[in-house]
């Protein structure tokens, strides 16, 4: 054992979320008080054992199985301190990447080295989403008789509970206004918000012949006849439009539009995440467009689950034409759609996001993709093209978190 008999004394209290039996008694963060004696400390890194098993000294935030450890209250040898932080003797065969919470947290994350992953997270852990509820994270851990350590797996990365679609169902989402004047302005675009200073929509929608630029941000509403109190109002400081994309081709449709002043966060204006991964078989749309083809558009924000079709059926859907060079690319773009319903993006929808929220909440949503391109919308059997997210995400991140 690392820890031995000598009168230093050091007490260390770690936010660390115990998870909640399946009874559904509330989660809480356990205090714990090391208090042990040190005979010598160990640097960060060197090798240790415990209980006949290899280890490495690492911080107490880097090691999945001190979750169980110490809601068993096995707690694990202390190597040294870094600050207040303990470093402890760490059996795992590799190390993870523990997420800080505050005292009201009752959920464990690990960071993933995606930074727009990782950003999510934080605001997930930092910002009220409304839908907590009790973690039931758990780790696994299996002896590497190779290794003479233990291979871990976090068994439940989070579960949360859902909530009404409600005025605050999509909170992410934005509306953009064209126009020499912001009481006058034409709010046509959809976008949704990412972080403290800038929101993601598509790069066809930064501006037209017949409105001008983009010049207004609207987030915070339900109704475009929602009070001006419940508009939040930022004017539109600098368009980035990706540098691949050439208009009128719909390649590359993507952009990001930052804020005059940051975005003030609350329980009607919050960030969706960035998806990274495959695409889901099923998501949501949502937009203030058109209710149909040739039809107005909608007074209340909309929302329609669409079904992915397959790359086969985009590429025949979306064939070679003089806006699009070599037809469908599957690498940056995806359809979504319905067989056999008239369910569908329409004009005016551009921009806003194709989401899910199947990834780490019920509340939290996920973007897969942005509204881009279509064709006569409102007929059973049509999809709409959708720019994938996840191939920008490097892009996204190089503007938003250098």
């Amino acid at each position: 054992c690392v820890c031995c008999e000598d009168d230093i004394r050091k007490n260390e209290i770690l936010n660390l979320a115990e998870v909640a039996s399946g009874n559904g008694e509330i989660s809480f963060l356990v205090q714990i008080s090391f208090l042990y004696k040190v005979s010598s400390f160990y640097l960060l890194g060197s090798k240790c054992v415990w209980g006949g098993v290899d280890g490495v000294c690492r911080s107490v935030h880097q090691c999945q199985s001190a979750i169980n450890d110490i809601k068993s209250k096995n707690y694990p040898p202390i190597c040294s301190f870094e600050g207040v932080k303990p470093i402890i003797c760490c059996t795992d065969c590799e190390p993870g990447d523990f997420l800080n919470l505050s005292p009201n947290d009752n959920i464990a994350y690990y960071k993933t080295g995606q930074k727009a992953t990782d950003k999510c997270l934080d605001y997930f852990t930092t910002l009220d989403y409304g839908c907590y509820e009790p973690s039931l994270t758990n780790v696994l851990k299996e002896i590497n008789t190779t290794r003479n350590c233990f291979d871990t797996d976090l068994v439940l990365y989070i579960i949360a509970g859902g909530r009404n679609a409600d005025r605050d169902q999509f909170p992410h989402m934005a509306l953009l206004g064209y126009g020499d004047n912001i009481t006058t302005a034409q709010w046509l675009c959809g976008g949704s918000v990412i972080s403290e200073r800038y929101i993601l929509t598509a790069a066809h929608c930064i501006s037209s012949p017949a409105v001008g630029q983009v010049k207004y941000i609207a987030l915070g509403i339900l109704k475009r006849s929602d009070p001006q109190e419940l508009w939040q109002k930022y004017n539109v400081k600098r368009i980035i439009a990706h540098p691949q994309y050439k208009p009128p081709s719909k390649y590359h449709d993507i952009a990001l539009l930052e804020t005059d002043y940051e975005i003030s966060f609350n329980s009607h204006v919050l960030p969706a995440c960035l998806h990274v991964g495959e695409a889901d078989p099923t998501a949501e749309a949502t937009g203030w467009g058109a209710l149909g083809h040739h039809r107005e558009l909608a007074e209340i924000l909309q929302t329609v689950s669409l079904y992915r079709f397959e790359e086969e059926e985009c590429k025949r859907a979306y064939p070679v034409h003089r806006h699009l060079k070599y037809g469908y690319n599957h690498t940056t773009q995806m359809c979504y759609g319905h067989r056999e319903e008239a369910k569908d993006t329409c004009e005016g929808d551009s921009g806003g996001p194709l989401q899910s929220s199947a990834h780490l909440s019920d509340c939290l949503f996920t973007i897969l993709g942005v509204t881009s391109y279509g064709r006569a919308c409102g007929f059973a059997g049509g999809s709409g093209m959708y720019t994938r997210v996840s191939h920008y995400v490097p892009w996204i991140e190089s503007i938003v978190w250098p």
